[in-house]
């Protein structure tokens, strides 16, 4: 392999990171309130408060854990009024990181007993 197609072909697998899709599995609860990196819904309902969140985040190196805290984080900061959850109590639904564009998508949910 020469030069020239060393280059082509890392350049076609750099640019391929744009055109890779991202993961956003949500299934909102309510009216949705968008923030810098993060969207969440929320509802009252017969079995508590329930919370929907999705963040977004650019990681140079995936830190799976992280992600998973951060939006726990988000889904706490909703529910105010509710005792603090940790993040490994939360339903995380979806979760992907695209290594190519360093991207760190993630969807979690919880019920706040009232």
């Amino acid at each position: 392999m020469n030069l020239k197609s060393l280059l082509s072909t890392c350049l076609l697998v750099f640019l391929s990171g744009c055109a890779a899709p991202t993961l956003k599995l949500v299934n909102h609860v309510g009216p949705v309130t968008y923030d810098a990196t993060s969207e969440y819904s929320s509802k009252h309902t017969e079995q508590g408060f329930i919370v929907v969140a999705f963040r977004s985040v650019h990681r140079f190196l995936p830190d799976t854990q992280a992600d998973y805290q951060e939006c726990s984080d988000v889904l706490n900061s909703v529910a105010k009024e509710y005792t603090p959850v940790s993040w490994s109590t939360v339903n995380i639904t979806a979760h992907e990181y695209n290594g190519v564009t360093g991207i760190a998508n993630t969807t979690c949910t919880y019920t706040y007993k009232i």
